[in-house]
C-alpha cells in the first residue's frame, strides 16, 4: 500500500539563511541598528523582528503538553465540547425584568452562560433602609433586593443547562444565598446547579477602595463561603480572581498575571484556612483575565496565565490534576471608543480572536456600543455572532492550542511567565497583594504603565483608528441611554472597613474624545465648529503629503480643516491672497503645508502676515529643525509632525479657536 509523502511547503524555494535576511534588512535600514525594528510590550518585553527555531524554547516542547503541568498549552487534554468556548453574556440593566428579557434572548441565540453585576447599591452592601441606598440603587447594575428579584431574572432560564456568575462586590455572601434560594425554588439539585458566586474581595478592594466588612473578615467570608458551597454544590465555584480593576487601570500583561498569582495565592489560604484541602480549594477559584485588540500578546499572555498559575498552586501544594486554571477572559473596556464606535468591531473581533486561540473556556465580549452606555440589540447580536462566527465558521474551538510551536509565540509566553512570576514574588515578598494594595505601591506601579501608554496615545505612536487617526467629524451621533456610574459614590463604611485609593479607570481615547467633545459643544453653541485654513505653498505635489497629514491631524481635535480653489491645486504665492481668503473661510486659525524647500523660502513672510492678520494661531506641518527659532519669531505657533504631542497642542488650538474643552480632560504631559 502506497503511503502518501510528506508534505514540503518550502519545497519549492531555494533555501534562506538569517544571515541574508539581515543583509537584505540592512539594505533598507541603511546602516541603522536591527534594534529600530524592535518594538515593546506594554510590560517592556521585547518583540524581535525575526525568530528562528535556534531560539525558540518551544522546539525543546518544553510548554508541555495539554492537561499536564505546566498547562501552558491548555488545562484539559481533551478537546473542548462542541468544539466551543463558553459564551458568557453581561447583565447590566437596571430592571430585573428587562434583564431577564435580554437573558432569554441572549440564551435563545447563541449565547452559553449568564453574567450578572448586581448594582452599586447591593455590591456596596447597601440595604433599602439606608441613607446611601437612593443614589446607588439601580446604578451600573440589576437592582437585586430579594430572592424574588433575582427569581424573575432568571425566570424560564434553565438552570441546571445555562451557568449563572454574579458580580456582587463586597456583598457575596448575601449574593450566595440568594442564588442557592433560586436553585432550590427552581428544583435544581445541588449536584445540577452551575455557575459561580464571584467572591473576590481584593478585587473589590482594589475597584472601590472599600471594604465595608474590612479584609480580614471578608476572606474569612471567602473561605467559609467556599466551605460551604464545596460540600453542596460541586459545579459552582465560590471565588473569582478577576484582574478587570488593574487591567482597566492600565496595568500591563506582566502586572495583571503578577496581580493573577498574588491574589489566588491569597484565596488559597483563606480556603485552607476554611477547612479545604489546597485541591479542593483551587477547584473554588475560577481566574477571569482581559484580552484587547494585541492578538499576540494576548495569546501569549493567556497560555503564561496557565503556567504561572499551575507554579504558584504547585507552590502551595497542590497535586498535578489541581494546577490547571479555570480561565474567563472579558474584553478589555479601555480599548473601547465612543467615538467611530463601529471601529470597536474589529477591536472586539481581535480580542475574542486572541480569547479562542489562547484557550479560554468562557468569554465575555463587548457590544460595540458599549461605551456609549446601557448596549442595544444590535450591539448585542454583533458581539453575540461574532463569538458564534469564530467558533462555528473559523473552527476556533477545535484545535488545542494551535499556536504552540510558533518560534514567537513561544518566546512571548516564555518571557511573560518568567517576567511575571518575578513580579508576583515581589508581590509576596511585600507583604502579599493586600499590603500593596494598602501602602499604594502597586498603584504606583501600574501609574507609571498607565501614564507611558497615555504619553503614546498623546503623541498619536499609539494610533486610536477613528479618534486620534482618520477621525469623521461628519459622524452621526449613536445614542444610547447613558449608564450612571457608581465612582466617588460608594459609602466609605464605618469603622471595620478596610479603605485604600481606589484604582483609576481609564479609555484610552478619552482625552481625545474630551476635544472631540469640545467641538461638539462650540458647534452647537455657534453654528460651526472651530476652524482651520490650510495654506498650501506650491503644487499638489508639494505639499499635499503635508496638506493630507494635517487635516488628520487637526480633525482627530475636531477642528474642521479647509481650503480654497487656489489653495487645493497650485498652492499660494502671495501672503496677502492666503490671509483673505483664510478669513473669507471663517477659519479660526491656519497651518502652513509645503515642502522644507518652500519653508526656507516662505515660511517667515507668509506666517508674520497671517499671525498679525487676525488669525488667533499659525501652525506649521513638518519638523523645522534648525529653523524653529527664526518661525516661531515671525509668527508659527507651533509645529505638527510626528511624535509631537498632539492631545496638548490640540487642546490649546481649540482654546485658541474659542472652544472650551471641559474640565477634568486632562491632557497627557509627554517628556520632551
Amino acid at each position: 500500500m502506497a503511503t502518501e509523502a510528506e508534505p514540503t511547503l518550502a519545497g519549492e524555494f531555494p533555501p534562506a539563511t538569517e544571515d541574508q535576511w539581515l543583509a537584505l534588512v540592512d539594505k533598507v535600514l541603511k546602516g541603522a541598528p536591527l534594534s529600530k525594528l524592535q518594538s515593546r510590550t506594554a510590560g517592556g518585553i521585547i518583540v524581535e523582528p525575526l525568530y528562528t527555531g535556534a531560539t525558540s524554547p518551544g522546539s525543546q516542547d518544553e510548554a508541555g503538553f495539554p492537561g499536564s503541568a505546566p498547562f501552558t498549552r491548555g488545562s484539559s487534554s481533551e478537546l473542548r465540547a462542541d468544539g466551543a468556548w463558553g459564551i458568557r453574556t453581561l447583565l447590566t440593566a437596571s430592571d430585573p425584568l428587562e434583564a431577564n428579557k435580554t437573558a432569554l434572548r441572549e440564551l435563545e441565540r447563541g449565547s452559553t452562560e449568564l453574567l450578572v453585576r448586581f448594582d452599586a447599591a447591593f455590591r456596596a452592601g447597601v440595604v433599602p433602609t439606608d441613607a446611601e441606598s437612593g443614589q446607588l440603587s439601580g446604578t451600573d447594575g440589576v437592582h437585586i433586593v430579594s430572592t424574588p428579584d433575582l427569581q424573575s431574572l432568571c425566570s424560564g432560564v434553565y438552570l441546571d443547562l445555562a451557568p449563572v456568575y454574579l458580580q456582587a462586590g463586597s456583598a457575596f455572601t448575601r449574593a450566595a444565598d440568594l442564588m442557592i434560594a433560586v436553585w432550590e425554588q427552581s428544583g435544581v439539585a445541588q449536584s445540577g446547579a452551575m455557575g459561580g458566586i464571584g467572591a473576590d474581595p481584593l478585587g473589590v478592594l482594589a475597584a472601590e477602595g472599600v471594604l465595608p466588612q474590612g479584609l480580614e473578615a471578608a476572606l474569612t467570608e471567602l473561605g467559609s463561603l467556599a466551605a460551604r458551597l464545596n460540600n453542596t454544590y460541586p459545579q459552582v465555584r465560590s471565588c473569582s480572581v478577576d484582574t478587570a480593576a488593574y487591567v482597566e487601570a492600565g496595568a500591563s500583561e506582566i502586572q495583571e498575571l503578577a496581580v493573577m498569582a498574588a491574589t489566588g495565592a491569597a484565596y488559597l489560604r483563606a480556603c485552607a484556612e476554611a477547612g479545604l484541602q489546597i485541591d479542593e480549594a483551587s477547584h473554588q477559584i475560577e481566574v477571569t483575565l482581559s484580552v484587547d485588540a494585541d492578538v499576540f500578546t494576548g495569546i501569549a499572555k493567556l497560555r503564561a496565565a496557565r503556567r504561572v498559575w499551575s507554579a504558584m498552586v504547585a507552590a502551595c501544594g497542590a497535586s498535578s490534576p489541581a494546577q490547571g486554571i479555570q480561565l474567563h477572559v472579558r474584553v478589555a473596556e479601555r480599548m473601547m471608543t465612543k467615538r467611530d464606535p463601529w471601529v470597536n468591531l474589529l477591536r472586539v473581533t481581535s480580542a475574542s480572536f486572541a480569547a479562542g486561540l489562547g484557550g479560554a473556556a468562557s468569554v465575555t465580549s463587548l457590544p460595540f456600543d458599549a461605551a456609549l452606555g446601557e448596549p442595544e440589540e444590535l450591539g448585542r447580536r454583533m458581539a453575540r455572532n461574532t463569538e458564534l462566527l469564530l467558533q462555528e465558521e473559523s473552527n476556533l474551538g477545535k484545535v488545542t492550542d494551535p499556536m504552540g510551536g510558533s518560534w514567537y509565540i513561544e518566546s512571548l509566553t516564555d518571557q511573560i511567565a518568567e517576567a511575571s512570576w518575578v513580579a508576583f514574588q515581589g508581590i509576596e515578598a511585600a507583604g502579599g497583594i493586600s499590603a500593596v494594595l494598602l501602602d499604594g505601591s502597586l498603584a504606583a506601579e501600574i501609574e507609571q504603565v498607565r501614564n507611558a501608554r497615555l504619553s503614546q496615545v498623546a503623541t498619536r505612536t499609539q494610533a486610536i483608528t477613528g479618534v486620534s487617526e482618520f477621525p469623521n467629524l461628519a459622524e452621526e451621533p449613536i445614542l444610547r441611554v447613558v449608564t450612571t456610574s457608581a465612582a466617588g459614590k460608594i459609602p466609605r463604611g464605618g469603622s471595620a472597613s478596610t479603605l485604600c485609593e481606589p484604582l483609576p479607570k481609564v479609555r484610552w481615547a478619552q482625552e481625545f474624545e474630551a476635544l472631540r467633545d469640545a467641538s461638539d459643544a462650540h458647534l452647537e453653541t455657534t453654528g460651526s465648529r472651530p476652524k482651520l485654513f490650510l495654506v498650501n505653498l506650491g503644487p499638489v505635489a508639494v505639499h499635499t503629503a503635508r496638506a493630507t497629514f494635517a487635516k488628520n491631524f487637526f480633525e482627530a481635535g475636531g477642528i474642521e480643516t479647509v481650503t480654497s480653489e487656489l489653495g487645493g491645486s497650485s498652492g499660494f504665492e502671495d501672503p496677502e491672497v492666503a490671509l483673505a481668503e483664510a478669513l473669507e473661510s471663517g477659519a479660526h486659525l491656519a497651518c502652513l503645508c509645503s515642502s522644507d524647500k518652500l519653508y526656507a523660502e516662505r515660511a517667515q513672510s507668509f506666517a508674520q502676515v497671517l499671525s498679525q492678520g487676525g488669525l488667533a494661531a499659525v501652525y506649521l506641518a513638518g519638523n523645522p529643525g534648525d529653523r524653529r527659532e527664526q518661525e516661531v519669531a515671525a509668527g508659527v505657533t507651533d509645529f505638527v509632525h510626528l511624535g509631537v504631542n498632539a492631545l496638548e497642542l490640540l487642546s490649546g488650538a481649540l482654546h485658541a479657536a474659542g472652544a472650551t474643552v471641559t474640565e477634568g480632560a486632562t491632557v497627557t504631559e509627554v517628556p520632551r
